[in-house]
């Protein structure tokens, strides 16, 4: 992969999701704050967390950090489980903004697919830095469409792992909410994570994918109900009275 490639596969996939997020939240122009605050936490995360992480506990069992045939068990079931649980706790945090947090408190939902995707837009410009400083295989021109649509996708399933952490933190069942965006993030890594063992036919990879959009999409729509549920138990707003600054009907 090109820097050019990179930078237009980056650009690609930030116009993409920004377009689709846009509809899903309604036009509102405060989701960009979340989607923005949100672009820096894959380099975050990876840089900061799951490469020392990786590396300790490497160390800790004498083993290498890397993910291949030989690597010990345990250190395979470090390894798939250590991507989910940090990314999902590291792609909420920006819902403890004072501003994000109470925004959450009105939408959870919006307010998790904005975080979501603006972390896999980064996490898409990080990937291809890291592939083009390695200097290692990534999509030619011939590839680049399906390597941006597959960042696209990734982007979005982002945004419905972090709503769904949301949703857990808007009612009482914070740890519920955290574990099923983890168990899902972890099921959508799977085939990725084995072809990197034992290397899969494509066929098998491709469908992967799309299987998980079709999980990622069931995901949402099981959401989206869930806050219509709780927007219609709490009931239509308060509307402003005569002493409050509102008219008389």
């Amino acid at each position: 992969m090109t820097w050019a490639l990179m930078v237009s596969s980056a650009l690609a996939t930030a116009v993409g999701v920004a377009a689709v997020l846009w509809q899903l939240t309604g036009k509102d122009r405060f989701y960009i704050l979340p989607f923005c605050c949100a672009l820096g936490s894959s380099a975050l995360v990876n840089l900061l967390v799951k490469e020392p992480a990786a590396e300790a506990v490497a160390a800790a069992g004498s083993t290498r950090a890397e993910v291949a045939p030989a690597s010990p068990l345990w250190f395979l079931a470090f390894a798939l489980l250590l991507p989910p649980v940090s990314e999902e706790v590291v792609k909420a945090l920006p819902a403890l903004l004072p501003r994000v947090r109470a925004r959450a408190t009105r939408s959870w939902l919006r307010t998790g697919l904005a975080l979501g995707c603006g972390f896999g837009v980064g996490e898409t410009g990080f990937v291809g830095w890291v592939i083009v400083r390695a200097d290692g295989h990534g999509p030619d021109l011939a590839g680049w469409c399906g390597y941006a649509m597959e960042r696209a996708g990734a982007s979005l399933g982002h945004g419905v792992m972090t709503a769904l952490v949301l949703w857990g933190f808007a009612g009482r069942r914070r740890l519920l909410g955290l574990l099923a965006a983890v168990a899902l993030h972890t099921v959508l890594n799977l085939v990725a994570f084995l072809d990197q063992l034992v290397p899969l036919p494509p066929m098998v990879v491709g469908l992967s994918f799309q299987a998980g959009m079709a999980l990622l999409l069931g995901a949402f729509v099981l959401l989206k109900q869930a806050e219509s549920r709780e927007e219609t138990a709490a009931g239509p707003p308060e509307q402003p009275t005569e002493g409050q600054g509102g008219r008389a009907p």
